[in-house]
């Protein structure tokens, strides 16, 4: 990097101060900075953090040498301890707050949160190691220490890219600071292994990929516009918002899995997708995007609004549920019209230019 990490602004606070606000997020009120290069700037750059600072004399040594002081450092009677590196500040508190629930559930020697089957930190160690670690030759890092115990361990999988992200570089700097503050917002690859871990199944995840890019193309030429919607929030709502399919009330449930997860922002536009108030005149958000969005595909197709709904006109007439279907129709040609209001063309253009769907996107639906 050929700058001191710790202390590398990132939207507007160092890099380690975004590290220490996660886990006090998360509940971790006892923290401790291990220093050692740089020691005295260190300690001035976090004073205002409130934690402690613990000197390795032995920094010159490697990580291992850190480990050990940090865990020196320790009051007596702590049943474990969290250990993350400085320079990880994108890891959401969500993240730790999962670790430590796995650590009580399980009574593992050490728990590792995991994405997309790689181990990542922070790495929660219990206090039974403590020994074993303070008494190593730091041969092997810690890492060759607490794979004397990997049958005592446990993976917590965990939606959370953050967990393998350090600053090792100029280019992994820029990349953060363009991320840290979309970290409630989930990743493509965080949706993926959403998706993933709840079984959804393919059908499901190929449409919820084909309305995050209906949605996305509404967004660009929206925002091209003067809107300033949120395309992260919208892809990610897209691809999750059938992510409890087959539930009762999925569009509900789909939003308290998302606000457990830890992304209440798009389990809010999620719990929209089905439902969503929109009177003539309101201003266009993402909710309304992904709903509008969603309503123009079948399966995996791009179709107009009538095809969409005809068979949901038709199911409804049996089945008692015609005034919800009549109030999702109503409400879908009102988000077409403020879309065809800004951007001055046929939705159709936008969003399938090279469609064979006859007419406009909207149609009409014969309804009673």
């Amino acid at each position: 990097m050929q700058r001191f990490k710790p202390l590398l602004p990132l939207n507007g606070s160092p890099v380690i101060a975004h590290v220490v606000t996660n886990f006090r997020t998360a509940g971790i009120e006892d923290i401790t900075i291990v220093a050692g290069h740089n020691a005295e700037t260190l300690r001035q750059g976090v004073e205002s953090l409130g934690v402690r600072v613990a000197f390795n004399a032995q920094y010159a040594e490697g990580m291992y040498s850190s480990v050990v002081a940090g865990i020196r450092s320790l009051e007596a009677g702590v049943d474990g301890c969290l250990l993350i590196p400085a320079d990880m500040p994108l890891v959401r508190s969500s993240t730790v707050r999962r670790v430590c629930s796995a650590f009580r559930r399980t009574g593992a020697s050490v728990v590792y949160p995991v994405f997309q089957k790689r181990r990542g930190h922070p790495t929660l160690i219990s206090s039974r190691l403590f020994p074993a670690i303070l008494s190593g030759d730091g041969v092997g890092g810690l890492r060759a220490r607490l794979a004397e115990h990997d049958s005592e361990s446990h993976e917590e999988r965990v939606p959370d890219e953050g967990i393998l992200i350090d600053l090792d570089t100029h280019a992994d700097y820029v990349k953060a600071q363009e991320r840290v503050g979309q970290l409630a917002i989930p990743t493509l690859n965080e949706c993926a292994a959403i998706l993933d871990e709840l079984a959804v199944f393919e059908h499901i995840v190929c449409h919820g990929r084909r309305v995050s890019e209906v949605a996305e193309k509404l967004t660009v030429q929206l925002n091209d516009a003067g809107l300033h919607l949120n395309l992260a929030l919208v892809k990610a709502a897209a691809i999750l918002h059938d992510v409890a399919k087959g539930k009762p009330n999925h569009a509900r449930a789909g939003a308290q899995i998302l606000e457990d997860i830890g992304f209440p922002e798009v389990a809010r536009v999620v719990g929209l997708h089905m439902d969503c108030d929109f009177q003539k005149g309101a201003t266009l958000d993402e909710a309304a995007i992904v709903y509008l969005a969603d309503k123009f595909v079948q399966g995996e197709r791009i179709v107009s609004l009538a095809v969409r709904f005809q068979r949901k006109f038709a199911a409804a007439r049996g089945n008692g549920t015609l005034p919800f279907v009549q109030t999702r129709w109503e409400t879908a040609k009102r988000m077409v019209a403020a879309v065809e209001h800004i951007l001055g063309t046929d939705v159709r253009r936008i969003i399938s230019p090279e469609s064979d769907v006859p007419g406009t996107m909207v149609g009409n639906v014969p309804t009673p």
